[in-house]
């Protein structure tokens, strides 16, 4: 007789955070309790939807020829942008969107034990990668307290100087803050002196209100840091996982290893309409989302004050952070919320435990959608909460 052969868990599975999309509400409705349509202000649903004339074009897998062009595009755009001097070919790593480009680095640095520094509020993936690879992520607080900005204050001397990597997110998701000269001036003293690097997460930097400055804009930031861009958010693309990093050229060279080994293959189509992106910059895309999304953040205020939510957080991210009205679990009232109201929200749980009381709220959804669950919403549903 054979037996029937069984794996016992690996223990990481225990440890791993959800992805944002498991702590949505789940539509278990009964269809008697749907009386209102469902407004989606949760998922982040990027605008740029279609291509532009023929679209990315041929399938062909793009060759060292191509990525170099690609580069040189991005060294120009760095140079015009943020007056940065940048070798293409050693500073700049194409890779597969962001959070591929962050689980390559956690793979390719990140050994067993090695801590580092995580924001909280902040994305679950960051967390993930380094368990992945064996790492330990340690939270650092963001709050109103800190102007929802790292505070070096509040990192353990003793923490700061065993810990490898610090986790960065600016343009913040979900607070929407910036980091400016001072913070980033800060950062990099504190990375040199206690031998730290600084990884930043700049998906959201050309949707900015605030002034986006990168690491490597600094003094000193070139030696300290390396930041992580999408190509599709930066330039107005139709979403494909495709993105960019800047950094040291020992780190640069160490990811394109690890993206060698772990295999990365981009088609042409994408490297020529991402060319053709950074060339319009700031296309009449981006221009477009720019524009709603300035539009959704008036009429998602407006209803949030309404009924005296609290706004909080910076206008520089496509998201609204706020403070659910009195002491309230953020799960429980999202799921309230959906249930009684047709009302999809992310609760603040979704990005730590220290975010429980506040929503996240995605301005990728229309001000008309806005306005439409201004009115569902109602003043009864929050009495009765």
């Amino acid at each position: 007789m054979i037996k029937k052969v069984i794996l016992d868990k690996a223990d990481r599975l225990y440890h791993l955070p959800f992805d944002l999309d498991e702590y949505f509400p789940r539509q278990t409705l009964q269809s008697a309790a749907r009386r209102f349509p469902q407004i989606d202000l949760g998922h982040f649903r990027w605008p740029v939807e279609k291509w532009q004339g023929d679209g990315p074009g041929s399938s062909e897998i793009a060759g060292a020829k191509e990525l170099l062009t690609l580069k040189e595009a991005l060294a120009s755009w760095l140079q015009e942008e943020f007056s940065l001097r940048i070798n293409p070919r050693k500073q700049i790593f194409i890779g597969h969107g962001i959070r591929r480009i962050l689980l390559d680095f956690s793979l390719a640095f990140i050994e067993y034990g090695d801590l580092v520094l995580c924001p909280e509020p902040g994305l679950p993936a960051y967390r993930r990668d380094i368990i992945i690879a064996g790492g330990m992520p340690l939270s650092y607080q963001i709050s109103e307290k800190t102007n929802h900005k790292p505070s070096l204050k509040k990192f353990s001397v003793n923490v700061g100087k065993t810990a490898k990597v610090l986790m960065l997110n600016s343009p913040h998701n979900p607070l929407g803050s910036v980091l400016d000269e001072s913070d980033l001036g800060e950062l990099i003293r504190y990375a040199s002196r206690d031998n730290i690097l600084l990884v930043n997460d700049a998906a959201y930097c050309s949707l900015a209100e605030e002034k986006f400055l990168p690491l490597f804009s600094l003094p000193g930031g070139d030696r300290v840091s390396l930041e992580i861009f999408s190509v599709p958010l930066t330039f107005g693309l139709p979403h494909i996982p495709l993105g960019f990093a800047v950094g040291p050229a020992e780190t640069i060279g160490t990811l394109e290893s690890a993206g060698r080994l772990m295999g990365q293959f981009m088609p042409i189509g994408w490297i020529s309409a991402a060319l053709k992106a950074i060339e319009q910059y700031p296309s009449a895309e981006l221009k477009n989302v720019r524009k709603r999304i300035e539009q959704s953040r008036q009429a998602a205020k407006q209803m949030v004050e309404k009924y005296d939510w609290k706004p909080l957080g910076h206008d520089s991210a496509p998201f609204l952070w706020t403070k659910i009205p009195g002491r309230k679990a953020s799960a429980a009232f999202a799921t309230a919320l959906l249930r009684r109201r047709g009302i999809l929200t992310l609760p603040g749980t979704a990005f730590g435990d220290a975010a429980d009381g506040y929503l996240r709220l995605s301005l990728t959804a229309s001000a008309e959608e806005y306005r439409s669950a201004e009115e569902q919403l109602g003043r009864r549903f929050l009495q009765k909460e």
